[in-house]
């Protein structure tokens, strides 16, 4: 790994073993320091580590997996017999032990060219173990529908998502039906809802609602407008919080837009970029002002309803779908007559993929022009961001309808009038 010889890189990777093994011994031997006496400590730890590196060293030069094995029942009948010469502690636990095997395995890892996994390994434990209390004050914290609701999650996500076919099914105008896209739209609602109860739940309701919605724009800023706008009508009484999330994840689609362009198409950008501003500015104007008025309106004695409701999710879902059929309808009956109607209509169904197709078309040598591409991009941006505005309308809260419409109506104004403005 350093400079290409074998002797090194077993240098390497039994330093690695030692210092997985020393770090958990650390965290091990600080967490019970005037505590009691501890089994294994740092250096017990650290020798694990370097145990495990050799037996898996062993039995791979000796073709013997075998050894290995023998290693870890030699290893755990050791922490059986301190387990029971401990057994009268008050309190014992196995979590010592657990993490002195997980100690023998990264080394084993390591010595099979896992080092990198077996770093993360190592860290990833020593976190969960310094995590100890706050990990058991969140439990104890968690309701019966909490547990529900995560449960639900983890279900969704893991176990229904995959075995979904990921394949249009129907015919045109239907061939825009991907049970698997579809339903993945339904774990990431679920899961902003969810993401936003936790955040609720440690930092406060506003501050955890609007950080959903910034985080949330990352991935998808429609999810993010379906979800709070479920939401608004679950709990109304949040419905400012709810905007701000909304209106937080629309600036980071107008940023995506930029920067997108920028990469793929920087002569676009140019042209681009007052536009996208215009639309922006009026937006990140809006967010502000919102999130003065959040603040002044904060809830504090609020018990959130269901953190989870599946059905509200699938509902709005399939609203979005029935978006995505018409759009495919209408784009199918008029075709690609013009490039401004196909960014209407691509602007229905995604905005980063319009943005990305005209920004590689304005790069052809025989392509559309800087101002043209630009422009549809804006056509499309904006039909988007009125398609959200759209979801609000129909399905939020009264509250959330009046704090978002002037937005919408500032923001579309004000990119109507850069894409009027004579270049």
């Amino acid at each position: 790994m350093f400079d290409g010889n074998p002797h090194t890189e077993l240098f390497y990777q039994f330093g690695l073993a030692l210092l997985i093994g020393a770090l958990i011994g650390l965290q091990r031997e600080h967490a019970h320091s005037g505590v009691g006496e501890l089994f294994a400590g740092v250096r017990t730890y650290a020798i694990v580590g370097v145990i495990g590196c050799a037996g898996g060293l062993v039995a791979t030069t000796l073709q013997a997996p075998e050894i290995f094995a023998a290693l870890i029942v030699v290893i755990g009948g050791l922490l059986i017999a301190a387990y029971v010469l401990g057994s009268k502690q008050e309190g014992l636990g196995l979590t010592s032990e657990m993490a002195l095997v997980t100690t023998l395995l990264c080394g084993g890892m390591v010595a099979w060219g896992y080092g990198t996994l077996a770093a993360a390994v190592g860290v990833a434990t020593a976190g969960l173990l310094a995590m100890k209390a706050r990990l058991h004050t969140f439990a104890h914290q968690l309701s019966s529908q909490d547990m529900q609701a995560a449960l639900t999650l983890a279900a969704i996500s893991l176990i229904i998502l995959p075995v979904l076919p990921n394949t249009a099914i129907g015919p045109p105008p239907f061939d825009v039906i991907n049970p698997q896209k579809i339903w993945f739209l339904v774990v990431l609602i679920s899961a902003f809802n969810f993401i936003g109860y936790v955040l609720h739940q440690i930092i406060g309701a506003t501050r955890g609602i609007a950080l959903t919605g910034l985080i949330g724009g990352i991935v998808s800023s429609t999810a993010v407008t379906l979800s709070n706008t479920q939401r608004s009508r679950s709990d109304p009484q949040l419905s400012r919080a709810y905007a701000l999330a909304i209106l937080l994840a629309w600036n980071v689609m107008f940023v995506r837009v930029l920067v997108l362009t920028g990469v793929i198409a920087p002569h676009v950008l140019s042209r681009l970029w007052p536009i996208i501003i215009a639309g922006g500015g009026s937006c990140l104007l809006g967010s502000i002002w919102q999130a003065k008025q959040a603040q002044h309106n904060e809830v504090t004695s609020l018990v959130l309803s269901n953190p989870l409701e599946l059905g509200a999710a699938i509902s709005f879902s399939l609203f979005y779908t029935a978006i995505l059929i018409g759009a495919n309808l209408a784009r199918s009956l008029f075709g690609d007559a013009g490039l401004y109607l196909s960014s209407i209509f691509g602007g229905l169904l995604d905005v980063d993929a319009i943005t990305l197709s005209l920004s590689e078309l304005a790069n052809t040598g025989d392509g559309i022009s800087e101002v043209t591409a630009a422009r549809a991009i804006g056509i499309a941006t904006l039909t988007n961001t009125l398609v959200k505005g759209g979801i609000v309308i129909v399905g939020g809260s009264p509250l959330l309808r009046r704090t978002i419409v002037p937005v919408l109506i500032l923001i579309s104004s004000t990119m109507l009038a850069a894409l009027l403005w004579p270049w």
